[in-house]
């Protein structure tokens, strides 16, 4: 009888430490990547142009892995696609660039981007994404381990979305003939939930504030945004990378301080140059101008750009949380990554 108790009270013993050691962090049940940790970053543009420059940039930076937007699912327009939902805004490649990428030995990851309005439709249209990556794969030569999927969930769509994490990855598996590794973006609010049912994350740090709320200093990042969400790493079960943003644009609203839209700086007929002279950021302070366009209203726009400083403080507390933990910058566009120094994005990468 006396072993009967023994054998009882370790039960609950353990029973009592895994609870206490999943609601306070200490739970080991975390796995490792699976792929060698490297450099990496995203290419998010309807176009693949990736020139000599571009490949110079990935060299320099030791960047051997590249997530590139494949196209978007999006509520289905198009008669030739049976489910509700289908794919839209997919990519063009061309030879000389995907040759270029493949002479530096650089994977390529194809990334899906789901809409909201999307995944709360979700049925079936797992079929038609699998088939246009296949296609897309095949046409292009392009050898793929693994597909990214980025979508914000929330709890109201929680459950459809990790129904499609769960049959896209069967019907991927199926046409590549392969096991396909399948990672999703992870947004902070998503910390929160249960981890989907992928090889690894990619946790967003970026796009932290509401850049629709004309009172918001800086949308992009900002690190009082994230410390609230930190609480939840050191328990999260899955794997991560850590996203980090090196992009601006300019924020719109309207003479009643409306939201209007998002540009980017860079394609404004030369006006990226004078705000980004006049309304600089860096340490995330909001400053806004005026501007009179002909035959448009008067608008008010808010330049936004997160300075190195902001990059690694909030790369530093994700790490005090989470530790050591690979870095994806988002994106590849060299316009945008002039803004830092060849040291800032190094540091970015290793410091």
């Amino acid at each position: 009888m006396r072993k009967i108790y023994l054998v009882v009270g370790i039960v609950l013993a353990l029973f009592v430490a895994a609870i206490a050691a999943y609601y306070w962090g200490f739970s080991p049940k975390r796995t490792s990547l699976p792929f060698k940790k490297a450099n990496a970053i995203y290419y998010w543009k309807t176009w693949f142009e990736v020139g000599d420059e571009e490949i110079e940039f990935l060299k320099k930076n030791e960047i051997k892995r590249m997530y590139v937007r494949f196209f978007d699912v999006a509520i289905n327009k198009n008669s030739k696609f049976r489910d509700k939902c289908a794919p839209v805004a997919t990519i063009s490649f061309d030879e000389r660039p995907l040759q270029l990428v493949a002479a530096e030995n650089i994977e390529i990851i194809p990334v899906v981007f789901i809409t909201q309005e999307a995944i709360r439709e979700y049925s079936s249209f797992t079929d038609d994404l699998a088939h246009r990556l296949y296609e897309m794969c095949s046409k292009n030569k392009i050898d793929i381990n693994e597909v990214q999927l980025d979508c914000d969930w929330t709890k109201t769509t929680h459950d459809a979305y990790f129904q499609f994490v769960k049959d896209v990855r069967q019907t991927l598996n199926s046409y590549f003939k392969k096991e396909v590794i399948l990672s999703s973006t992870i947004r902070l609010h998503q910390l929160a939930q249960t981890p989907p049912a992928v090889d690894y994350g990619v946790l967003m740090c970026y796009n932290t504030g509401n850049f629709r709320d004309y009172k918001t200093q800086n949308s992009i990042l900002d690190v009082k945004d994230v410390k609230p969400y930190m609480k939840y790493l050191k328990s999260y079960n899955l794997p991560l990378v850590l996203g980090l943003p090196v992009y601006s644009w300019v924020v719109e609203f309207d003479e009643d301080k409306q939201f209007v839209r998002l540009r980017n700086p860079y394609d404004v007929h030369g006006w990226g140059k004078v705000w980004e002279e006049d309304c600089e950021t860096g340490n995330g302070e909001e400053e806004y101008f005026e501007r009179e366009e002909s035959h448009k209203a008067k608008k008010m726009s808010r330049y936004e750009v997160v300075s190195d400083e902001t990059i690694l403080e909030a790369k530093r507390l994700v790490r005090s949380e989470y530790g050591n933990i690979p870095v994806v910058l988002y994106h590849l566009d060299l316009q945008q990554l002039s803004k830092y120094s060849e040291n800032e994005i190094k540091d970015f990468y290793n410091k």
